[in-house]
């Protein structure tokens, strides 16, 4: 199952440095954070173009930041898109981060597998 976390400021890679060897932590390599905001609700229909956004973006971003306050995750098949990019980050030291996602798309994902850092949406 995927991690829950609680939000916290700088989720967004504002206040982390990355050490000399690429880890996180003390100065030295470049880390480059890619925060995606989509809006509306993403089905079966509209995997491809998120995959392929979350495609590129894998292969060039240390951490990717995907914030659902304004869209909604309507199937596995999305979540699997976004757990299959956070897949290939982790694999490659880096990391996906879901905020502000809403109780379904928080279940689409943390059927899909275990790679997405989630973050559910704050009580109003």
């Amino acid at each position: 199952m995927a991690a829950t976390l609680a939000l916290e400021p700088g989720i967004d890679g504002s206040g982390l440095r990355p050490t000399q060897d690429g880890a996180l932590g003390a100065p030295g390599a470049a880390w480059l954070t890619a925060t995606v905001r989509p809006a509306g609700l993403f089905g079966c229909a509209e995997v491809a173009r998120l995959r392929a956004l979350l495609d590129a973006l894998s292969t060039c971003a240390s951490m990717v930041v995907l914030d659902l306050s304004a869209a909604q995750l309507c199937s596995v098949d999305a979540a699997l898109a976004v757990d299959e990019a956070a897949r290939e980050l982790e694999a490659s030291g880096g990391a996906l981060v879901c905020v502000h996602a809403d109780p379904t798309s928080l279940a689409h994902l943390a059927a899909a597998g275990p790679h997405t850092v989630l973050m559910p949406a704050s009580a109003p």
